[in-house]
């Protein structure tokens, strides 16, 4: 995770928050890692770079409630990975709607969030990023999801843009990517706070170009 802060002004700055799912922090350059990663070299050298941290969880979607609300995940009714399918018990949790969450405490300050990329806090609508002090979401609520088709593990349909579901084509990163960089722009002279959940480099493993694995159009092969 990636955390930038772009000044506005002196009184509040702006909050970049990036998440990079599935991948280890001794992975990159930055950290002596085989990838090459030179952005986030350059981000490390003029900002800030930690060496001892640590997290209340180890999966998805536990750090991620913690994360967003800084309590135990327990606390926040995420103990475990919330499941794709709805026939597990864990399928229908979510991150509790009375639960107080950065964003929510940054709009009482006067800035604008949104949330790009997965959430992974709860299927169900009321557990809706709209519902946490987002004022924009364009991603999936689910664990991961076709890069490409956008269907996730259960072949169920998951891109959204607030609380409906919208077709947009296009490779998922290429695609969080670019809503991010336009919230940036809309919202540069104002203070926001925008938190980029890429699903990358999380399974399944595909490039722009790869075969579709997961909806009415996979590759069958």
């Amino acid at each position: 995770m990636t955390l930038a802060l772009l000044s506005a002004n002196a009184a509040k700055p702006n909050f970049v928050v990036i998440m990079a799912d599935d991948m280890g922090y001794n992975a990159t350059s930055a950290y002596g890692g085989w990838l090459k990663t030179p952005h986030l070299d350059r981000m490390a050298r003029e900002g800030m770079r930690f060496t001892d941290y640590h997290s209340s969880g180890v999966v998805c979607s536990p750090t991620r409630a913690g994360l967003l609300t800084g309590r135990y995940q327990e606390r926040a009714g995420v103990p475990g990975v919330i499941n794709a399918d709805p026939k597990v018990p864990d399928h229908h949790r979510g991150l509790w709607p009375s639960e107080h969450t950065f964003p929510e405490l940054l709009t009482q300050a006067g800035y604008t969030s949104a949330i790009f990329g997965k959430w992974h806090l709860g299927y169900r609508k009321k557990f809706n990023p709209m519902h946490h002090g987002f004022n924009e979401f364009r991603g999936f609520v689910s664990g991961n999801i076709d890069y490409i088709s956008h269907y996730d593990r259960m072949e169920v349909y998951d891109w959204w843009d607030g609380l409906k579901p919208v077709e947009e084509e296009g490779y998922s990163t290429h695609l969080v990517t670019r809503h991010a960089l336009r919230f940036i722009d809309e919202n540069k002279s104002r203070p926001f706070c925008l938190y980029v959940a890429h699903e990358a480099v999380h399974s399944p493993f595909q490039g722009p170009a790869s075969p579709i694995q997961r909806g009415p159009k996979k590759n069958r092969r």
